[in-house]
């Protein structure tokens, strides 16, 4: 089941915010032509306001009285009149209930909507990993602001990218008719950032100590790119090295936390820039001018970074997947210790590359006497880290998706580690404009024997002279990966999406699908899963430009009950939701549900049959009726005198 909401402007991207409002509403942030948009779906509806009540007239003057006074404020107390007179955001009221939902359309509605104006478009949005309280992370291991503001990163059409931040809750009406200031009108902050002569092609972001990188947990941290010696790890020096690290991650609290943010774009042939912003417990702070953290130039222009899932205090946290258009995807660690030495001998600022993954190669595309010279890489449409940062999903520009096995932990690692552990294709269907593509059906032999016609032979011409052409430099898709982490904090099971052109496909949880996927190919008996296509997604031939899910809890994990997901479409959002009806598998409920259904609809026949008004269609369930009961051959008497007799065929 999906619904579909109609935007008066274009949408560029889609987010979902990982925490929810104080009325338990879900925030929905997307990208427009002249700015942000914020939703808040579900959860306890605003409190309908009543009409303000009538001041009461004012007494008039008697002659020779007068009782107009001059207040004098002592000097001492402009400080404190100038704060009580500084602009708060009013606090919205909810009802004490969330809503009732029909269960026939089960989709909760918009408790608020705003529109936050930055006279300008916004490209990208990112959103940090916010990880929930629990008995194995408690609330001081995390920035207290997450628990008061959203925090968001957007990329902007006039070369800036803003950090910007606004109350988590809701804001009443009464705030969308008279703004808060002249500066904000809901209580938010924007920070611009000057960091690019051209426009970024992407951003995102994550939060870390801010002692860091001077302490690193390697204790919490399963993965290890740079080869570290195992028998090294129970030294006792390094047992009291871990010790030291824990005891610095206790105190995180106390020291504070760091915002990163990465954004990168195509200038100089490839640009990726990283800022660094203090966190306090209710804003952000951000000292003019503002400079990079770190700068990078980069071999490529990157088409896709990406922070690593997993939160601090575990070491790889720092992690920077950035992939480019050639194929090439790389792991640079932000904090990482660096192997290069200054002039002076002293070494230098942390920052390293710790690892490289390349795609594979392109198909000849119906030539085959192409030079392997000319071949190249397929390019990388989208990346994606899943497992916890432990592995790499990606998807190439031919529809062929696949993982690598960053740290070799998976169920089939492969004995080249840039290889895929597991693989795929998306994207069956017939593309338009492409030439036999990778994921295309299969066509006949006689297509390579086409007469040779001035078209063919300039395609011919380039693909001979300029290398092969790819068909699939305007292919779009991308990848959505949604975490629930289990109770004791060991696994998590990564829901995916993966959509190519206006393709969408899922997988409900990617470990078990690696498992099956690993032992069916190890000659087990037991099929492997394929994936699932989503269908009936009223897009109206719009082009897809994001898609992210909804979270869920463990309970709807385990009784299959699917994400709730949103594709931002052109010009409209669309959400689609589980079909699984509040039953779950209570298979006794689902058996008296039905057998109540088919009950009413015996009676609601025979009241038609009594009434001669019943149809063929009603006769034929009646029929299929007596004959599952045995009963077809005996007489009937429907309220009449009269009896029917269905006489069987041999008679």
């Amino acid at each position: 089941m999906s619904t579909r909401y109609e935007l008066p402007h274009r949408v560029h991207d889609a987010a979902i915010y990982p925490v929810k409002a104080p009325n338990g509403s879900t925030i929905v942030l997307y990208g427009h032509e002249t700015g942000v948009g914020i939703l808040w779906r579900g959860g306890r509806p605003l409190k309908k306001t009543a009409a303000p009540p009538k001041q009461p007239a004012k007494p008039a003057k008697v002659n020779g009285t007068n009782n107009d006074a001059i207040m004098i404020i002592d000097s001492d107390d402009d400080d404190s009149a100038k704060a009580a007179s500084q602009p708060t955001a009013p606090e919205a009221e909810f009802e004490d209930d969330e809503e009732e939902l029909d269960p026939d359309q089960p989709y909760p509605s918009f408790v608020q909507q705003v529109r936050i104006s930055l006279n300008t478009e916004v490209l990208h949005i990112a959103v940090p990993q916010i990880p929930a309280v629990s008995a194995l992370r408690p609330a001081d291991t995390i920035p207290a602001i997450f628990s008061k503001k959203i925090i968001f990163t957007v990329a902007c059409a006039d070369c800036t990218v803003r950090v910007i931040t606004l109350p988590l809750g809701p804001p009443p009406q009464a705030a969308k008719e008279k703004p808060l200031s002249t500066k904000s009108q809901f209580g938010e902050e924007v920070v611009k950032v000057h960091g690019h002569q051209s426009i970024a092609r992407g951003v995102t972001m994550t939060w870390t100590s801010r002692s860091e990188p001077d302490s690193i947990d390697d204790s919490e941290d399963d993965m290890d790119v740079d080869g570290d010696d195992d028998a090294a790890a129970t030294t006792p020096g390094r047992r009291r090295r871990k010790q030291q690290s824990r005891s610095r991650s206790r105190n995180q609290g106390e020291e504070g936390f760091d915002l990163l943010v990465a954004s990168h774009s195509a200038e100089l042939g490839g640009l990726l820039k990283i800022w660094r912003f203090q966190l306090d417990e209710s804003s952000l702070v951000a000292a003019h001018p503002i400079a990079p953290y770190k700068t990078l130039t980069l071999r490529k222009p990157a088409s896709r970074v990406a922070f690593n899932t997993a939160q601090y205090p575990k070491r790889r946290h720092s992690q920077l997947l950035i992939a480019d258009a050639t194929g090439t995807a790389r792991i640079y660690d932000v904090f990482a210790p660096s192997s290069h030495r200054r002039a002076s001998g002293s070494p230098s600022e942390p920052g390293a590359f710790v690892a490289t993954f390349t795609s594979t190669f392109e198909s000849a595309k119906g030539n085959a006497y192409s030079p392997a010279i000319l071949a190249a890489r397929k390019p990388i449409l989208d990346i994606a880290w899943v497992s916890d940062g432990h592995h790499i999903l990606t998807l190439l520009g031919d529809g062929e998706w696949g993982i690598w096995d960053v740290d070799r932990s998976g169920p089939s690692p492969p004995a080249n580690p840039s290889a895929f552990s597991l693989r795929g294709f998306v994207g069956t269907s017939e593309k338009e404009g492409s030439v036999g593509g990778a994921s295309s059906p299969k066509k006949s032999g006689r297509s390579l024997l086409a007469p040779m016609t001035p078209n063919t032979r300039r395609r011919k011409e380039e693909v001979l002279f300029q290398g092969s052409a790819s068909s699939t430099a305007i292919m779009r898709g991308g990848i959505s990966v949604a975490s629930l982490p289990s109770s004791s904090g060991t696994n998590v099971e990564d829901s995916v999406i993966i959509w190519y052109q206006s393709e969408v496909y899922k997988i409900a949880d990617l470990a078990k699908f690696w498992a099956r996927t690993a032992s069916s190919g190890a000659g087990n008996s037991l099929p492997s899963p394929g994936l699932t296509q989503m269908q009936d997604m009223p897009l109206l031939r719009e082009t897809i430009t994001s898609i992210s899910q909804f979270d869920t809890t463990s309970q709807a994990s385990r009784m299959a009950v699917p994400r709730d997901s949103l594709i931002s479409a052109e010009h409209r959002l669309v959400i689609t939701t589980g079909t699984a009806r509040p039953l779950g598998r209570d298979l006794n409920a689902m058996f008296a549900q039905e057998q109540a259904e088919t009950e009413e609809a015996r009676k609601t026949d025979q009241a038609l049959l009594s009434q001669g008004e019943l149809d063929l269609g009603g006769m034929d369930r009646l029929l299929e009726d007596m004959e599952g009961s045995g009963a077809i051959s005996k007489s009937l008497t429907l309220g009449n005198p009269r009896k029917v007799l269905f006489a069987s065929s041999a008679a």
